[in-house]
């Protein structure tokens, strides 16, 4: 509650800063490939385009931030997944430090149409929201979408690859106060991923201060063992009982590992 209230103050400061008539920092798009059709899920992405000096928010926005916010107007029957977070960066908003995205982002979006259903996909229609923000200022934008099948296969795929996977056979294990957060990772003996060469982000939030940029080390006598540590965020829960993390590296495949105590 007090981390909700302190970033809300903080965000109508910089958000009525904007000055009369300014325009959104951000475009967006919905497009899904053009071979798709309804005989199983649909692979659909979210292009945004972000403004130059601008950036936009992860999941776990830390913060200063918030998360993309859609509605999506499903046809009968239909689903979706929870719209999907490729990997992020650090950022300032103001004082508060948070994380999110610049320049060009593709969020994979998984839709379900009814079983027994052929054909092309139907028109869809979203509404979608965000905050843009650089470090004096911030500015709301949202698109009405509508899916459009015009995008390559190549790039609905280089979208979904880009996500993270759960980590088979890995054990995340943690321990936390209001000052500290020590994370240690057991990975099976024949895993050829090597902790160090990812960059680690807390996707639970309230756990980890958006400030600390985690890394895992070689835990000393303790083969396939490592172990990361940052500074707690202010608004820890010291009984919180489980924690996610979401590992990624420039080039290369992207983790998820989730652990209790």
């Amino acid at each position: 509650m007090l981390k909700d209230m302190k970033t809300a103050v903080f965000l109508s400061i910089l958000i009525a800063s904007i000055a009369p008539g300014q325009t959104p920092k951000a475009t967006a798009t919905w497009i899904t490939s053009k071979t798709s059709n309804t005989a199983g899920p649909i692979q659909t992405v979210i292009h945004m385009k972000i403004s130059d000096g601008w950036h936009t928010y992860w999941k776990n926005p830390g913060e200063g931030g918030i998360p993309l916010s859609i509605h999506v107007e499903l046809p009968e029957h239909w689903t979706m997944d929870d719209i999907q977070y490729p990997a992020p960066k650090h950022f300032t908003t103001g004082e508060l430090p948070s994380i999110g995205y610049e320049d060009d982002v593709l969020f994979p979006l998984t839709l379900h149409p009814p079983k027994g259903m052929r054909g092309n996909p139907p028109q869809i229609r979203a509404t979608l929201s965000w905050l843009t923000c650089n470090d004096s200022s911030c500015v709301p934008g949202e698109a009405n979408l509508t899916l459009s099948a015009t995008a390559d296969e190549a790039l609905i795929r280089k979208a979904y690859d880009a996500l993270p996977k759960p980590l088979a056979g890995a054990k995340l294990e943690f321990v936390a106060d209001k000052k500290q957060i020590r994370l240690v990772l057991r990975l099976p003996e024949n895993s050829e991923i090597k902790p160090p060469d990812y960059e680690v982000f807390p996707v639970t939030p309230d756990v980890v201060s958006a400030a600390s940029k985690l890394r895992f080390n070689a835990m000393d006598g303790q083969p396939n063992t490592w172990v990361a540590s940052g500074k707690s965020s202010e608004y820890i829960d010291p009984k919180i009982q489980s924690v996610v993390i979401e590992l990624f590296k420039s080039g290369g495949a992207a983790w998820s590992v989730s652990s209790s105590r």
